[in-house]
């Protein structure tokens, strides 16, 4: 469950990091600001407070759990928080805040804890083959499943799944844009 946690408590990050700048950002838009600048500075903002979640919840975790590799599964959940965090980000703009905290729960337990849970489905659907960079021992102590091959994704994904970043950047535009 560290993995839902620490995409939660990113998704809240990203989400009201933008969603509380939103008046500050319009006005320093307005005052000359690039947009360049201001993204970097939210986004800098958004990816420490996903770390310190994700530090935090590992933390957390590492007093009643022993991964075998730990180095792999921070780096697994370091990819959790930073895409989560950008999923909360991209949200704001759409649901608001009270909208976008029960987004921030519902997207990562049915995503995380529902949909990629190996105790509902232990057998991996047949067009979804684990990249490279994912080993399924290094979160459990059982040994690699005969079955799973270790090739590329096979599924193409959307260009906005491709680049996050850059979907946020556009969001981030929008929103940083002073009303008129």
């Amino acid at each position: 469950m560290a993995p839902v946690a620490i995409a939660s408590l990113a998704t809240l990050a990203g989400l009201f990091t933008v969603l509380d700048a939103r008046s500050a950002d319009q006005s320093l838009a307005l005052a000359g600001f690039r947009y360049a600048s201001l993204l970097t500075a939210r986004l800098t903002v958004v990816t420490l407070l996903a770390l310190l979640a994700k530090a935090a919840s590992l933390t957390v975790t590492a007093t009643v759990f022993d991964a075998r590799q730990w180095g792999l599964c921070i780096a697994a959940n370091t990819l959790i928080a930073l895409t989560y965090a950008l999923i909360g980000v991209l949200i704001c703009p759409l649901f608001g805040g009270v909208g976008g905290a029960l987004i921030a729960f519902l997207v990562p337990f049915l995503d995380i804890g529902i949909e990629q849970s190996p105790m509902l489905h232990p057998q991996p659907p047949a067009w979804a083959t684990p990249c490279p960079a994912t080993a399924p021992d290094a979160f459990s102590s059982t040994p690699h499943h005969p079955h799973l091959r270790r090739t590329r994704r096979a599924v193409p994904r959307p260009r906005l799944a491709r680049r996050p970043h850059a979907a946020a950047a556009i969001m981030f535009r929008r929103t940083a844009a002073a009303p008129r």
